[in-house]
């Protein structure tokens, strides 16, 4: 089965810049330690008013993906999405590409 990518980028509310950064910075750690996560980075992006977060995961396959949805540290991130986000997470998922050596 072929690992999964997401590609998450969430835009905070005006004022929730640093909260965000900060739920951002405690997920990550603990999200690279979950069986089946292969890759789990953050990005920012823009300045002020502009700024927004990227994620970038990687996982074994949809199994893995679907555990870290259910994971103890992701469910207390998601519930402040709503104080934090201006809108929902963008996220895209994908697939590698075999492109030979």
């Amino acid at each position: 089965m072929a690992a999964v990518n997401l590609f998450a980028t969430l835009v905070p509310k005006s004022g929730q810049a640093e909260a965000l950064r900060a739920g951002l910075l405690t997920i990550a750690p603990a999200s690279r330690t979950e069986p089946g996560c292969l890759r789990y980075e953050v990005l920012e992006s823009g300045e002020g008013t502009s700024v927004r977060f990227h994620v970038v995961e990687r996982f074994v396959d949809d199994a893995a993906v679907q555990a870290h949805g259910q994971s103890g540290h992701y469910r207390v991130f998601s519930a402040s999405f709503e104080t934090w986000l201006a809108g929902p997470p963008h996220v895209v998922r994908s697939r590698n590409l075999d492109v030979g050596e």
